[in-house]
Order: structure tokens, then sequence, then C-alpha cells
């Protein structure tokens, strides 16, 4: 809750101090002066002074008339004197009634980026106070989400904790203290022009009016959309870091180890168990790993249990095992070049599949271009000189097309026939991009065992040179090998051990996020409260239309929508003979449109009363009768706006409706009244 308290203008010229100092007090409050002499200036100093101008546009320039920024004068007679220091200052209180004072300069002493606060707080805890003085910065990057900026201090003294939302590009930002203001204050200029806000669009804030509006009502509609796009975002990364995860695997990431059973997404069974097969791809076939394993470790056995013989006993045991090794050898080289030609082959396959779907995504759009063009009523003229075949792309001349009359069907027909093609070749690229993955896999596989028989073959010629009574050891040198390989296989385990132990911790998350998001409610959002609250809403507006006189339509068949809480109308279809929602827009007359942004935003601060809102508790408007393109009634506004709740809300009004006129009006209501002659800015103190 906002509740100002005094408000404080002043210009400093070298031979006089102008200046102002208005009292409010809760409940209504009415600014009566005649045009031109300042009332708006007051009420723009409120939005300038708390750091609100992006509420009104891009233009960051301080919204304030010449008076506060270059020259100013006493009366119409009198000479201009320059501005040599300007500020306005405010003192506003919250719902625990802490009072805070806000200083902002627009002239002079201090940057208009920079904003000043005083507030009480007890400085020795025998409750003597103090006032504590700190400074803030406003409209720099981090002003709502820094500890020193502005926005982000008066949204935690106002009591709010502000969403996150998703703007345009797919980002998202706070929801700014700049898009609710609207609803609380109607400035002159703009305000009157649209009954919600208008708020400001250059945030690039996604549905904005639904997600200020569910922000202001406390909708826990909000609430939910809010958790279920944070759980379908931290699905969406969990769901981003599997496929990392599971491409590294694909792709031999953990050097020669295919693993099979890795689902391209998480699975809850996934999560519970994780039936994966580790294989290496050993003497041409894929074996699972563990059995690979064993039967090297039998190998190895083998060998140590060999007795070692001399060079010369173990000749022809070794001539012949040259002779094996060098078939493997060869054997190796030739099904390393098989299967680098088949990787080849793929490749070209797959990029010729990506040539192919991107000229599928040319041909589409043009064809939805050219339907669009025909459903706006263009001419057939380049649709039939370009067409061409959608698969062998060669130009089909004019007999073999349909006749002109069918010439929509046919864009259709092909429109249907491309997105087949693009799915076909999809699914083909996904099992290429499969294929070789696979492929490098086995590719490595094939070059590394090319390698150790590379070696064993220089180890069993220089067995054949050594010494003859030297002792053989190419045994020894096979075993150490193969050992090398274990070992090598081992810690392939171990990482893939950890690999899979994350991919079954991600899925178990995933469960359970997926779980939560399956748990929210789908389709309607609006909890029994929400639907009370906007009951309550809808009939406030309707009996405030009535009380101001709408008459545009039946103040009864005025509804809220459901996507945005905008007034709308229910109108009969004359063919149907169903109700219809139908959004007021320019049906209803200027005036009743000045009518119904009063009904509309009186309602939201009386929800307030008895309903738990994020409402501000504050309503300003400024000249709320003059924008009327017919005359309306003004004091049935002030007398509705006087039976607020004096001890939680207030209502600021300026006006140049006349001083007596106002009084007549509200009779003996309570208000406060603040009347001025001439200019507002008045001399206080001269030279």
């Amino acid at each position: 809750m906002i509740h100002i308290n005094t408000l404080k203008l002043r210009s400093i010229t070298a031979k006089t101090i102008f200046g102002v100092d208005l009292g409010f007090t809760s409940g209504l409050n009415i600014v009566q002066a005649s045009n031109t002499s300042g009332k708006s200036t007051c009420l723009q100093a409120i939005i300038y002074v708390l750091g609100l101008e992006r509420s009104l546009g891009t233009n960051l320039s301080v919204p304030l008339p010449f008076a506060m920024r270059e020259r100013i004068q006493e009366t119409e007679d009198d000479e201009y004197q320059e501005v040599l220091q300007s500020y306005v200052e405010i003192e506003i209180k919250n719902q625990t009634g802490k009072k805070l004072r806000i200083r902002r300069s627009i002239v002079g002493d201090a940057d208009t980026k920079l904003v000043s606060t005083w507030s009480l707080e007890d400085s020795d805890g025998n409750g003597q106070t103090r006032e504590r003085q700190r400074d803030f910065f406003v409209h720099d990057p981090g002003s709502a989400t820094r500890e020193s900026g502005f926005h982000h201090f008066l949204a935690e003294f106002l009591g709010w904790t502000l969403p996150f939302v998703p703007k345009f590009d797919g980002a998202e930002c706070p929801l700014y203290l700049e898009t609710l203001f609207p609803m609380f204050f109607v400035e002159q200029k703009r305000g009157w022009s649209t009954v919600q806000g208008p708020l400001p669009t250059h945030f690039r804030i996604q549905d904005i009016n639904r997600r200020v509006l569910e922000f202001i009502l406390n909708l826990d509609a909000g609430k939910v959309r809010r958790e279920r796009a944070d759980l379908n975002k931290r699905i969406g990364i969990l769901e981003s870091d599997w496929s990392d995860k599971r491409r590294t695997l694909a792709s031999g990431g953990v050097d020669l180890i295919r693993f099979v059973g890795v689902p391209k997404s998480p699975t809850a069974e996934f999560s519970h168990q994780a039936t994966i097969s580790l294989e290496v791809f050993l003497d041409g076939e894929w074996l699972p790993l563990e059995v690979a394993s064993r039967e090297l470790s039998d190998e190895i056995k083998e060998l140590n249990n060999i007795e070692l013989v001399s060079t010369e006993e173990a000749e022809a045991s070794t001539q012949e095992a040259l002779k094996v090794a060098q078939d493997k050898y060869d054997e190796l080289g030739a099904i390393f070049e098989v299967a680098r030609t088949e990787f080849r082959t793929i490749l070209e396959e797959n990029r010729a599949l990506n040539k192919r779907l991107e000229a599928l995504d040319i041909d589409l759009k043009r064809h939805q271009d050219t339907k669009k063009l025909m459903m706006l009523g263009s001419g057939i003229t380049d649709v039939v000189s370009f067409e061409n075949c959608p698969t062998c792309h060669q130009h089909l001349t004019q007999e073999l097309l349909p006749p002109s009359s069918s010439g929509a069907m046919a864009l259709d027909e092909n429109i249907a026939f491309i997105k087949s093609q693009q799915l076909m070749y999809k699914s083909a690229l996904s099992a290429t991009e499969e294929r070789l993955g696979e492929l490098r896999l086995r590719g490595r596989s094939i070059e590394q065992e090319y390698k150790e028989a590379q070696s064993e073959l220089r180890s069993l010629k220089r067995a054949l040179v050594r010494p003859a009574s030297s002792v053989n050891r190419t045994t020894i040198e096979k075993s150490v090998r193969l050992q090398a390989r274990l070992s090598k296989w081992d810690e392939m385990q171990e990482r893939a051990d950890s690999l899979v132990d994350e991919l079954v911790a991600i899925a178990k998350e995933w469960a359970q996020l997926s779980a939560q998001l399956r748990a929210l409610r789908t389709g309607d959002d609006f909890t029994l409260d929400d639907k009370n609250k906007m009951s309550r809403l809808q009939s406030l507006v309707q009996g405030h239309l009535k009380t101001f006189g709408f008459h545009s339509f039946p103040p009864s068949e005025i509804t809220l929508a459901k996507d945005n809480f905008r007034p709308q109308v229910l109108v009969t279809d004359k063919d149907s003979g169903s109700e219809i929602e139908k959004d007021i827009g320019f049906e209803a007359s200027a005036s009743d449109g000045i009518r119904l942004k009063w009904s509309y935003y009186l309602s939201l601060l009386e929800l307030d009363e008895n309903h738990d809102t994020n409402h501000g508790g504050l309503v300003v408007f400024d000249e709320p009768g003059q924008q009327a393109a017919d005359p309306v009634n003004l004091n049935s506004l002030f007398q509705e706006a006087a039976k607020i709740k004096p001890n939680r809300h207030q209502i600021l009004i300026a006006t140049s409706e006349k001083e007596q006129a106002i009084k007549e009006g509200l009779g003996d209501r309570p208000h406060n009244l603040i009347s001025f002659d001439g200019y507002i800015l008045k001399p206080l103190h001269s030279a």
C-alpha cells in the first residue's frame, strides 16, 4: 500500500524560491484550480519523484513543465526568471505505517538518476529514532533488481514481491513498477484513452494486461501459470542436459564404448530402472563390455601361464604368430577402409538431406505466402508462372496445371505435400545422424584395434632378430598390451557408470517435476477465491456504471474478459440467438468511456477492502471530466470516491471544477479540498 502524506515542489531562481507544499489525508483529496495553473504539474511530480516516467512512454525526459525545468514567472504579466535549481520531495507511508521521505532533483545539484530517501529508524533500541538517509539510482540496469536500485527498494517498502514474467524475446524480467502504476494513476494526456492503463508496451512483456491485473488482483491463476512456466523451464533445462549427455554417449564421447538402451528423452521408467548395455566393437562385432572384459582376462591368464623359452626354441611358433598377425593386420586395414567409405557415403547423404530440407522450407514459405496473397484477393499471376514440382523442382508448363478455378486447391495440396516431405526427410536425416554416430564409434574402435595389431607385428618381428639364447618376450609383451586394453576398458567403465548415474539423476528429477506439472490444473486455472474476486469486481463495476449514468449498454450486460479482465459486453447474435462476448472498444460513447474508466478504477480499489489483493491503495485522477465529449456528472464521481474506507485507501483528484460546486456536491461527506487561485507555484521567499 502507498499513502501520500505530503508533496513539495521547489523551483529556485536567482531572486525567488517558488514552490508549493501539499498535504494529503486518507480518503478523498481534491486539488482544485483553474486550467493551466499547475494541477497536472503537482500530479506529474508524483510520477517523477517515484521514478515512474517510463509508465508514460519510452522518453525519459522530465515529465514536468518548463516552470520546473527552465523558467518561471509569478504572474502572466511578470518577466520570466531562469530556474537554477528545482526538485520534488514526497512523503509516503506503507501498510505498516512506516514513513519514507523521497527527494529527486530536476535542475541543479544532483543527477536526475539519483533518488535520495530518509526514513525513521530505531537508533538505540530504546524507542529513540533518527532519520537515516540512503541514496539509490533509477533508470539504469538493475534499478528493479539490485540492492541500490530505487524501484527494488520501493517495491520492498510497499510490501510487493514482483514476479518475473516472460518477454517476447524469450527472456524474463520483473513485472516493473512502471507497468503497475498506470492502473493507479490516470494522467491527463493519455490516461483516459483506454480502460486499462494504457500500459507501457515498450518493455516487451508478453500479455502485459493479463499479468498486471493478475498481480494487482493477487489471483491464484497467475501464480499457477508462473509455477507451470517455471516447471516447464526447469524440465526444458533437464531435457537439454539429457540430450547433451546422450549426444556425448552416442558420438563415442566415452572413447570406444557404445551405449544401448538410452532413450532420446528422459522417461519415468528410466528413472526407476536404467537398463543400459555397454558394448565394445571387437573382432568385427559388438560385444557386451563385461563379456569382452571376461574374454580378455582369460586370454591374459593363458599368456601369463605360458612357460618362457628362448628365441631359438620359439622361432617356429613366432613365425606362425607373425603370419597370423600379418593377416589380421591386413584384414583390419581393409575393414577400416570399408568403414571409412561407408562413413563418407552416409555423410554425403546427410548433407544432401539437409540441403533438401532447406529447399523444402523455402518452397513451403513461398507457397504459404502465395496462398496468403490469393486469400487477400491477389490475381494468380506469378503463382502460375513459377509453379515447380515440389519434388524434382522441374518447371511445370501451363497445360499441366489444374484450371485457375481450382488453383487455390492445388496450392493447398502442394503445401500439404511439402509438409509430408519435410517429415519424411527429417526422419531420414535423424536416421543418418544416428548411423554416422555408430560408424564414427566403430571406426575409432577398428583404428584402435589396427594400431594394436601393428604393435604386435613389430613385437614379433623384433623377436625373430634377437639372439638365439635370449628369452622370447612376445607373450609378455602381448600380455602387457592386453592388460593395458583391459585397464582402459575398466577406466571407460567407470566414466560410463558416472555418466549413466548422471542420466539416472536427471531422469529422477525430470519425473518429479513432470509429476508436479501434471498435478497443476490445466485449462481453467481460476480457483474459487479467484472466481469470487472476479465476480465481486464485476458487480462493483456494474454498480458504479449504473450510478454514473452509463447508457451505451445496460450495465448488467457488462462483464470482465477472462484473459485480460477488460470490461466487455454480452450481446445476442441475431443469426444464432446465442450470447457472444464483445469488446466494448469504440462501441461506447466518449463520455461513457470516461464513466467506464471511473467505475473500473474505483472498483479495483474497493475490491481491496474485502479481498486480499496487491492494489496500491491509491487512485489518482487528473482532470477526470475534461476528456469527455459530452458533459459528465463529476459530483457523482466525487460522491462515490468519498465512500471509500479512509483508513485503507486514498484518492487524489485534480479538477478545474468550481470550488463552490464541489462543496455543494459533496456536502458533509468526508474529503480534503485544496483550492488555489492563480499559479500553484508561488513565491515562498525572495532575495
